[in-house]
């Protein structure tokens, strides 16, 4: 039998703010071009797991075990320097890692053009740009380093509904394409059926997982295969599912 290894395992990761506990014992792995959505209420912890696993905050109990080489995050807002242009936010990360300068702009301009920015946009400001076109430079910088993991935190909740598809068909395409894993926080349920190959449902109320469910295996469609009907019925499917209950009553206060 071939043991997979995972990207990235956490392992009995507590943690909490300022004496109030957010997350219990809770315990998650992905496996390499993986694409996880973790979902749950207000205040389940989902992008405190999100930047525990990023390294950016320092668990109070458990561990992390990275397998991977470089990550990447993108975060709701897109986070742009409003100093450089759309071409040099792209390049960012390749400029902090001391790639070569026409590298940098070669790469930039073809992960733009993955992205679907069109080349007149590359030397624009951020406040020259629209949403979607700063939100796509995001996506852009994170593929720019070809990650083996990126972290989405709830990425495309302040776009409309048409964009949305369009950066979630995006973000679809360069997994499939690229092959990188993928921690996708978002409290779309249909968003996390149509991108994601298992959910993880957190709860506010026991600070730990409350299930996790094959998305794939329940359509039966591969990620950028499933249709708008079986996902809206899968779904409403959720919304009755007992176990699943505390997504559709709400929940705490969201934490820091």
């Amino acid at each position: 039998m071939t043991i997979q290894r995972s990207v990235i395992t956490l392992e009995g990761i507590g943690h909490g703010f300022l004496g109030r506990p957010v997350l219990d014992d809770v315990s998650l792995t992905l496996a390499p071009g993986e694409i996880v959505a973790l979902v749950g209420p207000s205040g389940s912890g989902k992008t405190t797991i999100l930047q525990i696993a990023a390294g950016l905050v320092e668990p109070l109990s458990g561990r992390v075990r990275r397998g991977y080489r470089r990550h990447a995050v993108v975060f709701q807002e897109p986070r742009l320097l409003p100093w450089m242009s759309a071409r040099d936010n792209i390049a960012y990360g390749l400029r902090a890692s001391g790639e070569p300068r026409r590298t940098r702009r070669e790469k930039a301009t073809r992960r733009a053009r993955d992205v679907g920015l069109a080349a007149a946009v590359l030397d624009k400001f951020p406040a020259e740009m629209s949403g979607g076109m700063r939100q796509r430079a995001a996506v852009a910088r994170a593929l720019a380093v070809d990650p083996d993991l990126v972290f989405f935190d709830e990425p495309f909740t302040a776009v409309d509904v048409g964009l949305k598809r369009s950066l979630q068909d995006l973000v679809i395409e360069a997994a499939r394409r690229e092959h990188f894993a993928a921690l996708f926080v978002t409290h779309d349920l249909a968003e996390a059926a149509r991108i994601a190959h298992r959910m993880i449902v957190l709860s506010a109320e026991t600070l730990r997982i409350r299930a996790e469910i094959p998305v794939g295996a329940l359509l039966g469609r591969e990620i950028g295969e499933r249709g708008d009907r079986p996902i809206f019925e899968l779904v409403e499917a959720w919304s009755r599912d007992p176990l699943l209950a505390e997504l559709f009553a709400g929940g705490r206060e969201e934490e820091p």
